[in-house]
């Protein structure tokens, strides 16, 4: 470049036309014909990737390592991926129940969230209550009960622990209550059976208070031949 040669010939009282001409009405300082400019000086000490004093480094952007074109970095964006997995996953397994479980349901899904790195909720986890009581005094509506609550429990695709434990007890509640109705239809056939051989409680207490309002010479009502 220009500014890296030796200036031949400098007519004294001027300064080489590196940065433009001398300011009018200046004088100029004397350059030895054979010296070099201050500047074209300055410019030979530099050294590879030296800046020059009169000029400033650009400023760098501020860039986060790993940062892509979003903004997050490499663990960041797969955190953000693995929240809203899990967001869409807990929301579809929490509506499993409700749909499944008609009139055992007692209450919408609720949900615990986590903040991403976007500043947003996504959801981690949720539940939905049921009611898994049985109907007292009648076991048969208990057992129909029992099979909605499992039902419900077992509804989502990937049914987990606590969906296992409820649909088990369920299971279990139910298998008692079918344990009730057959004793309790054991017990009415009895009585069914009692009613048709000697007739009700009730037609046998009448036939005793007859008979015992009879006269006592009446007793008797017909003799046996010999």
């Amino acid at each position: 470049m220009a500014i890296n040669q030796i200036a031949p010939n400098i007519i004294p009282g001027t300064v080489p036309s590196v940065f433009g001409g001398p300011e009018k009405g200046t004088p100029s300082p004397v350059v030895p014909r054979t010296g070099q400019p201050e500047t074209a000086r300055r410019n030979q000490n530099q050294g590879p990737g030296n800046i020059p004093e009169n000029q400033e480094s650009a400023p760098q952007p501020n860039i986060t390592p790993n940062a892509s074109a979003s903004g997050f970095t490499t663990s960041e964006r797969l955190l953000l991926a693995e929240l809203k997995k899990a967001d869409t996953q807990v929301r579809q397994h929490e509506m499993a129940h409700v749909a499944a479980g008609a009139g055992v349901v007692t209450s919408g899904a609720s949900f615990s969230y986590k903040r991403g790195p976007d500043g947003r909720n996504y959801a981690v986890a949720g539940e939905v209550s049921i009611d898994a009581a049985p109907v007292p005094g009648d076991p048969q509506a208990t057992i129909r009960k029992m099979q909605r609550v499992k039902t419900a429990a077992l509804a989502p695709a990937d049914p987990s622990p606590q969906d296992l434990k409820v649909a088990s007890r369920a299971t279990a509640m139910a298998a008692k209550a079918a344990s009730e109705l057959m004793v309790l239809q054991a017990r009415e056939r009895a009585e069914a059976n009692d009613s048709r051989a000697f007739g009700s409680s009730q037609n046998a207490s009448d036939s005793y208070t007859r008979v015992n309002s009879l006269p006592e010479s009446d007793t008797h009502t017909f003799d046996l031949a010999v």
